[in-house]
């Protein structure tokens, strides 16, 4: 696809910014404590899994380690 060509099927978000970042990333951190996946999360919201994910390092969560509970 050339640098011209319009995209007509995708539709982008607009970046995360300043209060409504920090509230999401509040609201992610929330139900990361409450026992939420990222993946969940992240879908929960529309957000990628990465995206989620840096959000919840922003919001200073420690991170569970992967694989769920034994």
């Amino acid at each position: 696809m050339s640098s011209t060509t319009a995209r007509l099927t995708t539709s982008y978000r607009p970046r995360l910014r300043g209060e409504d970042r920090a509230r999401v990333a509040r609201e992610l951190a929330e139900g990361y404590d409450a026992g939420s996946s990222i993946r969940a999360l992240a879908s929960g919201t529309d957000l990628s899994y990465g995206t989620a994910r840096t959000l919840l390092l922003e919001a200073q969560v420690k991170l569970r380690g992967r694989g769920g509970s034994r």
